[in-house]
């Protein structure tokens, strides 16, 4: 089950180019994931329900991110980033990239990243462009 929940996990934040997800898709990876947790239940005859939600928590954290609008995700992604690497008051607009973490989190700046970066709306894209100089998703 553990597997199955870091494995959705990484089809959303790691998933390839051909992923883009706009928010209207939360409520299809929502049901998606609840649906992957009912199979781990089996109505009651499969692993105890506590256990599930133990294990489902930091997935539970993180899609809420992909209803988030841009400019939120944005916003959380600055303040996220290490402040003594970044230099405000130069006229740069870059922001250092986030270190690749161990584990994902809802409020990791990497997971924030990764989550505008599969985002589909045109805020995401310039901020993206402008930021790291990553390319316009076709």
């Amino acid at each position: 089950m553990k597997a199955s929940f870091e494995g959705f996990l990484f089809i959303l934040l790691a998933g390839g180019p051909s992923r883009a997800y706009t928010r209207q898709d939360f409520d299809a990876l929502d049901e998606d994931f609840k649906f992957l947790m009912d199979l781990f239940w089996s109505n009651g005859d499969g692993l105890p329900a506590d256990l599930i939600d133990k294990l489902s928590i930091t997935v539970k954290g993180i899609l809420p991110l992909f209803r988030t609008n841009s400019e939120s995700l944005i916003e959380q992604l600055k303040r996220g980033v290490d402040q003594d690497s970044y230099d405000f008051s130069s006229r740069s607009s870059r922001l250092p990239l986030p270190p690749t973490p161990g584990r994902w989190s809802p409020d990791e700046p990497n997971t924030l990243l990764r989550v505008l970066c599969y985002r589909n709306d045109e805020v995401a894209t310039k901020f993206l462009k402008k930021t790291y100089n990553l390319p316009k998703k076709p």
